[in-house]
């Protein structure tokens, strides 16, 4: 199962405001990801970003180097460059995915 997300900055519309925010293929939440037990999943990752960026697989059972914390289990996604993600999915369940950069997952970038 292939997915792309594409990190980006943009102004969007929270409550009637307009602010910037950061967005993964355009949305936040980021896009919801559907994938069944089994599955080996693989997750390009696109930083639109003028910083660096990284996605975290919260609470998936993943591989250490495929746990996506920037300085520990994976470089950070520099600006302008792709990482992918590869890894088998061993537990079926509801869980969510988020930036471990900053504040990026406050700004947005959570799914």
């Amino acid at each position: 199962m292939e997915s792309e997300l594409f990190i980006e900055e943009e102004i969007v519309e929270i409550a009637g405001r307009s602010t910037r925010a950061l967005t993964m293929n355009g949305q936040i939440p980021a896009p919801t990801l559907r994938w069944q037990e089994g599955d080996t999943v693989r997750v390009r990752v696109h930083n639109g970003l003028d910083a660096s960026a990284s996605v975290h697989w919260h609470g998936l059972l993943v591989p250490n180097g495929q746990d996506g914390v920037p300085g520990l289990t994976n470089l950070p996604i520099e600006p302008g460059a792709s990482h992918v993600f590869e890894f088998p999915l061993k537990q079926s369940g509801t869980y969510w995915y988020h930036s471990h950069s900053g504040l990026q997952e406050q700004r947005g970038l959570y799914g």
